[in-house]
């Protein structure tokens, strides 16, 4: 387990174990609880009096958005998709649990890693002259989180586009563009899914008497632009699906010209080999085998019954 503590003076701390933990709890400002256990969560609610139920529905079936409002302090959870070294998308949960003005984070693996460091300073530059409070917080959150997924859509879009370039170079289409493009499409129903449930956790908090109303003003900016990027992945949807029927067509079309070559052969050798084998029978009244050019009469109608299906294939226009 990785602990990491920020004080009051804006100090961050790396801590070991919870033993490491001040006992003056009024210096604490946030804490953050990474690859913890179970029995670390019943400890931090006896240390700090806090209700931990959300952490307590990781067992769920589905991964989904926790929300939980009381007298003493606001907890809620989401998924939050990241992309793995084999460029698949897989999902934590990311709890935080507010209470008084202190703020817990529990999460399996640290999520601040996916956000670019950049990203975390800008926002972090807005917020470093504010005293640390619950809307201090949310404020920086709801910032940070949302450009986030606004990077991930833009992401799957441009390996949507590379697709499509490369395809249209290639001629030899098989089932592994159909496997890419369904591992595109499960990466951004991750995506999807997390994406409405941060919006459904933005939704709750707006009802929140906990919060101020400048942050309820800034929430509802932020499901705005969350609507815009929601937009952006549904048309990733409809792209990969355009983009599953473009090859599922160039399949059926390569599978129609080998089918078709098929026939060709097929017809251009059956009707010689039926002659072939009316002669092969070797009957003893077979007025062909007492004429003096029987032989060549034979391999002259075994030569047209082999360019007439070439003849009537060409006027079908199959021979291109």
């Amino acid at each position: 387990m990785i602990i990491e503590l920020l004080d009051k003076d804006k100090n961050i701390l790396h801590l070991k174990s919870i033993d490491e933990i001040p006992k003056d709890l009024s210096t604490i400002n946030s804490l953050q609880i990474i690859n913890y256990k179970k029995p670390d969560i019943v400890t931090f609610e006896k240390l700090f009096d806090i209700d931990t139920t959300i952490l307590n529905n990781s067992d769920d079936i589905e991964i989904s958005s926790h929300y939980l409002e009381k007298e003493s302090q606001l907890a809620f959870n989401f998924s939050f998709p990241y992309f793995t070294a084999q460029n698949k998308i897989e999902e934590i949960i990311v709890s935080f649990i507010l209470k008084e003005e202190i703020m817990f984070s529990f999460m399996d693996i640290n999520f601040e890693q996916f956000i670019p460091e950049n990203k975390r300073q800008e926002h972090f530059d807005k917020i470093k002259n504010l005293p640390f409070t619950i809307n201090t917080f949310l404020l920086m959150m709801i910032g940070i989180v949302p450009d986030y997924f606004a990077d991930l859509t833009e992401i799957i879009s441009k390996n949507i586009k590379t697709m499509y370039s490369s395809l249209q170079k290639e001629h030899d289409y098989s089932e592994h563009g159909l496997n890419e493009i369904t591992a595109l499409k499960f990466n951004n129903l991750l995506v999807k899914e997390s994406l409405n449930e941060f919006r459904r956790i933005l939704h709750l908090l707006r009802k929140s008497d906990k919060l101020s109303p400048e942050i309820k003003e800034t929430i509802l900016l932020e499901l705005s632009d969350l609507t815009v990027i929601n937009e952006y992945v549904q048309n990733n949807f409809e792209r990969l699906d355009d983009l599953k029927d473009y090859i599922s067509t160039k399949i059926d079309l390569e599978q129609n010209r080998i089918f078709k070559t098929l026939t060709i052969i097929t017809m251009c050798i059956s009707l010689p080999m039926l002659v072939a084998g009316i002669y092969g029978m070797n009957f003893k009244n077979m007025p062909e085998l007492d004429w003096e050019y029987g032989y060549f009469y034979a391999i002259a109608l075994i030569l047209i019954c082999f360019i007439i299906p070439l003849i009537w294939f060409k006027r079908k226009k199959w021979l291109q």
